[in-house]
């Protein structure tokens, strides 16, 4: 038994999000192309939107199941295959730094949005809000006054309420 306040346990999992970071960034190579997700259909099986302007159905590679996890609206590397053009197979994700390393290096065209379909980024969701102060003005405290006088010339009473 060790003595005191002594942890055990495998040491390398201690920094398990530190190599994800400084994870070298794959390019592309000749019959592959980068390609957003914009459905998943399940059973590793993914629509994806491909740079070239297609839209494939995307499977998963064997290494990547149970490892890495895809979701919706994520960069994807994908292999294309040569005797199917509307299959292709997902052989590398990217977070978002990546993606957004990916676009200023022009890797990524310009057309192509990585951000388009995030549901809880609405910018314009119907609803305004007015942070500005209210004015100030010589006619609103006129206004303000003068409806206090018709109150008071009502002849309400407190004491009767």
């Amino acid at each position: 038994m060790p003595k005191g306040n002594v942890k055990g346990g495998k040491k390398h999992k201690r920094n398990k999000n530190y190599a994800s970071e400084n994870k070298s960034l794959r390019l592309k190579e000749e019959g592959q192309e980068y390609a957003k997700i914009t459905r998943c259909k399940g059973n590793c099986r993914f629509e994806v939107e491909c740079c070239d302007g297609k839209t494939r159905a995307a499977i998963l590679c064997g290494t990547m199941r149970k490892r890495k996890f895809i979701n919706q609206g994520q960069l994807v590397l994908v292999s294309i295959r040569d005797w199917q053009d509307n299959v292709c197979d997902i052989i590398d994700s990217y977070e978002d730094s990546h993606a957004k390393r990916l676009k200023s290096e022009k890797e990524i065209p310009e057309s192509f949005r990585l951000d388009e379909d995030n549901p809880y980024d609405n910018e314009d969701d119907g609803i305004d809000f007015d942070m500005g102060m209210p004015d100030d003005d010589e006619e609103n405290k006129e206004e303000n006054k003068e409806v206090i006088e018709e109150f008071i010339d009502d002849g309400v009473d407190i004491d009767d309420i």
